[in-house]
């Protein structure tokens, strides 16, 4: 997170963030975050589960949207988020690793439409052999990560470890890498 150089005030989004703790970790850092999730239960349970008042909530044309203080979570199809250059950031924890293959490319078009001319973007995805574990989360490597942002964005690995712990089903692949990457929209 400190790569990202993040300040207080830029407008985060946080893509298929389903009840993720960092919503409201990287809101408590000052940032506008934007979270989109498809499935209304964890929208409604992150609030709950993490101690904020009722949020105000209203409709627009593809989301419905719960808002509190510096956070909003956007409720619907992540592919019906119209932005155009609306975000400082970007933090993907498990958004694209989430997504088979074939709907890659869109969310990635999506992302670099969605992202400012220097806007950064920190990605973690994993790499494995996918014939020890089917997805989600999916296998997604480093030619994958470049053919899908490399024209648009620097890339940059920061980190590709094995990590202590990923819950059992990710632990249970002797080959699984985690990757963090640093992108830097051109």
């Amino acid at each position: 997170y400190p790569r990202l150089n993040a300040e207080a005030g830029q407008k985060i989004l946080v893509p298929l963030c389903g009840k993720s703790k960092d919503l409201d970790w990287l809101r408590q850092q000052g940032l506008d975050v934007h979270g989109v999730e498809l499935h209304r239960p964890a929208v409604e349970a992150f609030f709950e589960e993490n101690d904020l008042p009722d949020p105000d909530t209203h409709q627009s044309e593809h989301f419905h949207h719960y808002t509190h203080g510096n956070l909003q979570l956007s409720c619907g199809d992540f592919f019906r988020l119209e932005a155009e250059k609306d975000y400082d950031l970007v933090y993907d924890r498990a958004a694209l690793v989430a997504l088979p293959e074939a709907m890659r490319k869109d969310y990635a078009q999506l992302i670099s439409q969605a992202l400012k001319p220097g806007g950064r973007y920190l990605l973690i995805t994993f790499a494995y052999d996918q014939s020890q574990m089917s997805g989600p989360p999916f296998s997604v490597s480093d030619t994958e990560v470049h053919a899908l942002y490399g024209k648009a964005f620097d890339i940059e690995l920061l980190e590709g470890e094995t990590p202590e712990a990923e819950g059992p089903r990710l632990g249970a692949v002797p080959t699984m890498k985690q990757n963090v990457y640093l992108l830097h929209k051109s």
